[in-house]
């Protein structure tokens, strides 16, 4: 009787929530994979053609190269975050003078909204107009000067870039909040025993944090191969296609050449790839859990 009123209680506070998730999360995917089995005309009608749509992909050069894009995005990406989101999550951890600062420093970018972060660093970029270029020139660094966004070899890690500097700020508050999770007297004893700030850190902080940086290394894969935002503003995939990703491909397909099936079809694809991806990664760096 008692878990029956219990139920009674909970269930309408849940409805909300559930119908918001019915509504714009289990339909849209339900519908999704329902597209991705049909091939749309112009004329907005449609009809079924089976698994032809998924048997396209991989024979398709502009969805392989996307997705190998994606992929390479996503490590670019974490190479340049994870480092030095740790850096300055510890640093910040040290109680240091200004520490306000730096915070506010740190996370003011995640308030501006994509859109405009991507146009800001498009303008940095520019090669005459930006303010890259100048500053090597006047460093006599000139010979480093590059067409930023228009040379194939640093376009997509020019956007990775950008995209790390508008989220590092999340970033290292989820680290933050796992530095202060860390048990005093353990680090207490570390230091009495002799360790050092950097051994202490090496070998006793890393360690306790492991399962928060495998929840963090997953969340990032899935938020950077669904990037769209800024590779559609900077570069809309370009140059040459070194850019381009599995979203901004699905655009193009879906609203230039009206293959809706064929863009759905990417989605999901993409959807179980991403599924794959974050179980293999959460295998391999599973461990047995700490108890602090």
């Amino acid at each position: 009787m008692h878990r029956a009123a219990q139920r009674r209680i909970i269930i309408p506070f849940l409805l909300p929530a559930l119908l918001l998730l019915g509504v714009f999360f289990l339909y849209p995917l339900v519908r999704t994979v329902d597209i991705s089995f049909t091939e749309w005309t112009r004329t907005g009608s449609s009809s079924y053609v089976g698994v032809e749509n998924y048997t396209r992909l991989f024979d398709d050069p502009g969805y392989v190269n996307a997705l190998k894009n994606a992929f390479l995005f996503t490590l670019v990406g974490g190479c340049m975050l994870f480092p030095v989101a740790i850096a300055i999550a510890w640093a910040l951890n040290q109680r240091i003078h200004g520490e306000r600062f730096f915070r506010f420093v740190v996370f003011a970018p995640v308030v501006l909204s994509a859109a405009v972060v991507a146009l800001m660093w498009k303008f940095v970029y520019h090669p005459t107009l930006g303010l890259i270029n100048p500053a090597l020139e006047g460093l006599g660094l000139g010979a480093l000067a590059r067409t930023w966004l228009g040379d194939a070899s640093t376009a997509l890690p020019a956007v990775a870039f950008t995209t790390v500097w508008h989220g590092i700020g999340i970033w290292v508050v989820l680290l933050s909040a796992g530095f202060e999770r860390l048990p005093p007297d353990v680090l207490e004893a570390g230091r009495i025993d002799g360790a050092g700030e950097w051994r202490l850190f090496r070998s006793v902080m890393l360690p306790m944090m492991r399962d928060l940086f495998r929840i963090l290394v997953v969340l990032w894969i899935v938020q950077s191969m669904q990037a769209f935002a800024f590779v559609f503003i900077m570069t809309n995939g370009g140059p040459y296609g070194s850019t381009d990703i599995v979203g901004t491909l699905m655009y193009r397909v879906a609203f230039e050449r009206y293959e809706f099936g064929y863009a759905a079809a990417m989605g999901v694809a993409l959807v179980v790839i991403m599924l794959v991806v974050t179980q293999i990664v959460n295998k391999v760096m599973k461990r047995d859990e700490l108890q602090y």
